[in-house]
């Protein structure tokens, strides 16, 4: 063989090794690319924040069944730590988000996180939850419910009523028979979801039903929640119970805005109106209110009286 043909060769042989380099190199690169293009278009994981901060009422229910809705149909929520700090409130009310809670639960895994108040309706929709997390010393519990029997107007002569309890819907005794009733309803939904929670109750439904408030650590000793820990420790169990490590943390109102600013400019004026009346409520129960109304009420709520 002549140099000359030596010298082609190897040229030849050059050539394709360079080709198959670039090629490679054009291969890893698409392949790069790819990743980093695919992981731009996926959304980033979210963990919702959902928030209990106020008396439990019909206009809290009303913004919580909007919140939840939003929070089970958006696929790129896949789990919600539920911040809790509330006296409770409307037992109605209450009954309301509990099973507003318990629906979400089926879909997406759900944590309570009790701040510094967590008595009466807000525990129960706390026991809604998957998994219960409180601080030392969050006041827990206070199963209890409340009846103002309500001072009904007289009617006039000229009214004829069917039956003697149209006008007041009962007597005093079959209200209290009633407060019976919603009492123990309480009282066994509770101890429905405890006794199979990961730290199961500890106390028998009696002792649970006197109302009486417990701090954290206590509560973690007889069951009402399964552990100690701050929101940040419940928003890694969700982080967990949904199988995510990378994620972001989005409040749901602001999503919720965010979400009819884009869409209808009156519907979001509307729900910035029902947020600024949930937030403009006042923070103390007025009983006087109970006592004077014109019928009665049940509530679930923590009452210090003197």
């Amino acid at each position: 063989m002549s140099d000359t043909q030596e010298t082609v060769q190897t040229a030849e042989k050059q050539s394709r090794e360079r080709l198959i380099v670039i090629s490679v190199l054009v291969i890893v690169a698409a392949l790069i690319g790819g990743y980093y293009l695919s992981t731009a278009l996926i959304p980033t994981p979210k963990i919702g924040v959902l928030r209990v901060q106020s008396q439990v009422s019909g206009l809290l229910a009303e913004v919580m069944a909007r919140e939840i809705t939003y929070a089970r149909e958006n696929d790129d929520i896949k789990g919600i730590v539920m911040i809790i700090n509330s006296p409770g409130g409307g037992a109605a009310s209450g009954h309301d988000i509990y099973y507003q809670v318990r629906k979400l639960r089926e879909e997406k895994p759900i944590v309570a996180s009790m701040d510094s108040l967590a008595a009466s309706a807000a525990y129960q929709i706390g026991v809604g939850a998957n998994e219960i997390y409180a601080k030392p010393a969050t006041f827990v519990g206070n199963v209890g419910v409340i009846t103002g029997l309500g001072q009904p107007e007289t009617l006039s002569e000229q009214f004829i009523t069917t039956g003697p309890f149209k006008t007041t819907g009962g007597s005093p005794t079959s209200f209290l028979q009633k407060l019976d009733l919603l009492h123990a309803d309480f009282r066994d939904s509770v101890v429905a979801e405890r006794q199979n929670a990961p730290n199961p109750l500890k106390i028998t439904p009696e002792q649970l039903a006197t109302g009486e408030i417990w701090v954290g650590i206590e509560a973690k000793e007889y069951g009402l929640i399964d552990e100690i820990g701050s929101v940040i420790d419940a928003t890694d169990r969700v982080a967990e119970m949904a199988g995510l490590r990378n994620y972001e943390v989005v409040d749901i109102r602001e999503e919720v805005l965010a979400d009819l600013r884009e869409s209808s400019e009156a519907k979001y004026e509307a729900m910035e109106e029902l947020y600024a009346e949930l937030d403009a409520q006042p923070e103390e129960f007025d009983i006087t209110a109970a006592e004077n109304s014109q019928w009665p009420t049940f509530y679930e709520i923590y009452i210090p009286l003197e």
